[in-house]
C-alpha cells in the first residue's frame, strides 16, 4: 500500500535528491542516466510536473505566464516565515550568493512543530507555485508569501533550498531539454534499443551503448 501512494503522490524529496545526484556531475550522459532513473520511479499522473520541474519550471516554454517572484520578494517572504530580519537575510545572501542556500540555512535554524508538517510531493510544489503567476489585486503579495510559507514549512531545510531556486528560476543544475529527451527513451525505450549504461565508465562519451 505504501508503494502504491508513492507512485501516485511522489514525494519532493525523490526529485530533490535527484537535483543533488545531477548538482554533483558535469558529464551529461551521466545526467541524462540520473534522470532516466527518476522516469523510472515516476507515475504517469505525475510524469509531465517531474519533467518541468527537472527544468525548474512550471509552465511550458512558450507560455508567457511568470511567478512574479522577485529577489525582494522571497527576502520579504523569508523574513516573514522565519522571523529574521530582512538586514540578517540580505547579509548571508551577499556572503552565500544564492538565496536558495540561505533559505535552506534559515529553514534549518528556525523552529518548528515538525509534528504538523504534512510533508511535501511534486504535485504541492507544482500546484502551489502556479498558483503565484494565477494571483492579482489586493493582497497579492501576502497571498504569495502563504504559498511560499506552505512549502517551507512543510519541507525540509533542503526542499526549501530548491522551493526557492525554483521560485527564482535560479535551479542550475545543468539539465538540458535534449538530456531530457534522452532520458525518457533510455528508461522506456531501452528493450527496444538493445540499451545499456556502463556507471563504472570513467566518463568518455562511450557512457552508453546499443548491443
Amino acid at each position: 500500500l505504501n508503494t502504491v501512494f508513492i507512485l501516485f503522490s511522489m514525494d519532493y524529496s525523490i526529485l530533490v535528491d535527484c537535483y543533488e545526484e545531477l548538482s554533483k556531475t558535469t558529464k551529461r550522459l551521466e545526467k541524462t542516466y540520473i534522470i532516466s532513473k527518476l522516469l523510472n520511479k515516476t507515475n504517469k499522473e505525475n510524469m509531465q510536473q517531474v519533467v518541468y520541474l527537472l527544468q525548474g519550471i512550471v509552465f511550458p516554454i512558450w507560455d508567457e505566464r511568470k511567478l512574479g517572484m522577485s529577489s525582494m520578494l522571497v527576502t520579504n517572504a523569508l523574513s516573514s516565515i522565519t522571523g529574521n530580519s530582512k538586514d540578517k537575510i540580505e547579509k548571508t545572501w551577499k556572503k552565500e550568493g544564492d538565496l536558495g542556500i540561505v533559505a535552506g540555512q534559515l529553514m534549518k535554524d528556525t523552529k518548528q512543530k515538525t509534528l504538523l508538517k504534512k510533508g511535501l510531493t511534486t504535485e504541492l510544489v507544482f500546484n502551489n507555485l502556479r498558483k503565484l503567476a494565477e494571483l492579482t489585486g489586493k493582497g497579492t503579495v501576502s497571498k504569495k508569501i502563504q504559498l511560499i510559507a506552505e512549502l517551507l514549512t512543510n519541507g525540509t531545510p533542503i526542499e526549501a533550498k530548491y522551493v526557492i531556486k525554483t521560485v527564482l528560476n535560479n535551479l542550475r543544475i545543468g539539465v538540458a531539454e535534449s538530456s531530457i529527451r534522452d532520458a525518457i527513451i533510455w528508461a522506456f525505450f531501452g528493450s527496444e534499443i538493445n540499451f545499456s549504461y556502463d556507471e563504472k565508465s570513467s566518463g568518455a562519451e562511450d557512457y552508453w551503448k546499443f548491443t
